[in-house]
């Protein structure tokens, strides 16, 4: 594994002009495999997405995702490049305006000799079409943050984990939640329910235990010691110590506040809600930012049985799954702000009774 601030000369986009950042050019970083056009894997990441996304050449996903890919979400995985390309299609033909605005690439080099990258996405778009998510076309404003972890080696993505805050995006249109992630969970009641295997393995992998390794002096061990001393030993005040006294906090379904406090809220009002909790954290990555500032992005998982009415709705007792990445930016080992992203629409999908809960 790659020192995680290795190749200095690789920048992040943090503050940088789009122009910049596309600004052909000479290779920065040896990449065996990979398009010419790609200067370091930064920008493979960037400028691929800008290809696809706002160029609107869609077939390229062909060529930069592996044929066996699997992308990993919340609401199931899907399998192979023209998955990727079908549902890219779909995503267009709701809203064809849609801007794809990186904020930041985080990556590695890991052990087993590949790139990894976690990318946050803020996506604005018009709702112009039908879509089997948010629904009939309404034509309202609508925005959502993402993050796509990829695994990738000589040109494509062999591997991808994707959060989105789909519950936001559904609520901005006018949608219910809530009523929408009932619908789902019916029809995942129906037909072969084996196809939601994935969540019951992904649970007991989980609660097999085993975090992935943290290299010594690797700044990713300040905010996964906050998220173990919350979520494993439920203690939220040394977990908050962690963050500045102002930190800025961005969590999914329009949770933004500031403060050690709003931070131990947005963590209870998960845990309060899951009984025999277990946590996981999955994959780690480190970069520098601008000012001595760093990034730092960590990939997670949490578990436990919902016998907590709240939030939710009225206790369930079934076992929610919830998959999870945080961006965090890190100055003098104190969390200056944290971006966590997932799903809250597939957690009410699982309360209702769906994806095999």
């Amino acid at each position: 594994m790659t020192a995680w601030n290795a190749h200095p000369q690789i920048l992040s986009p943090v503050g940088r002009p789009l122009a910049d950042i596309l600004e052909p050019g000479p290779r920065r970083q040896d990449l065996p495999g990979f398009e010419p056009v790609y200067r370091d894997f930064v920008d493979y990441i960037m400028r691929c997405t800008h290809r696809i996304w706002e160029e609107k050449n869609i077939g390229l996903c062909r060529s930069h995702y592996g044929d066996d890919c699997t992308m990993h979400t919340l609401a199931g995985p899907a399998v192979g490049a023209d998955a990727v390309t079908q549902g890219t299609i779909a995503a267009l033909a709701m809203s064809s305006d849609r801007q794809v605005i990186g904020e930041d690439v985080i990556w590695s080099e890991d052990a087993d000799g590949r790139l990894y990258s976690s990318h946050r996405i803020t996506s604005q778009m018009t709702h112009m079409g039908d879509d089997a998510m948010l629904g009939p076309a309404t034509l309202r404003g609508t925005g959502v943050t993402t993050i796509a972890d990829c695994a990738c080696r000589e040109n494509r993505i062999v591997e991808e984990w994707l959060v989105r805050d789909n519950w936001r995006a559904v609520a901005q249109v006018g949608g219910d939640p809530w009523a929408l992630a009932q619908a789902q969970a019916t029809a995942d009641r129906e037909g072969d329910t084996r196809r939601h295997a994935w969540r019951a393995q992904s649970i007991a992998a989980i609660r097999a235990g085993g975090d992935c390794p943290i290299p010594t002096d690797h700044p990713a061990a300040i905010p996964a010691a906050l998220l173990a001393d919350a979520f494993r030993h439920d203690l939220y005040g040394d977990a908050a110590a962690r963050l500045s006294p102002s930190a800025e906090i961005r969590w999914p379904s329009n949770r933004h506040g500031f403060g050690r406090g709003y931070w131990i809220g947005c963590a209870t009002q998960l845990r309060g809600l899951l009984h025999a909790a277990a946590f996981q954290l999955q994959h780690i990555a480190a970069r520098p930012l601008p000012a001595g500032d760093i990034a730092v992005a960590l990939r997670w998982a949490l578990t436990g049985h919902h016998r907590s009415p709240g939030l939710w709705g009225p206790a369930t007792n079934r076992e929610i799954l919830i998959l999870a990445v945080s961006h965090y930016r890190l100055r003098a080992s104190s969390i200056l702000e944290d971006i966590t992203v997932f799903d809250e629409l597939a957690i009410l999908r699982q309360i209702a009774g769906g994806l095999g809960a």
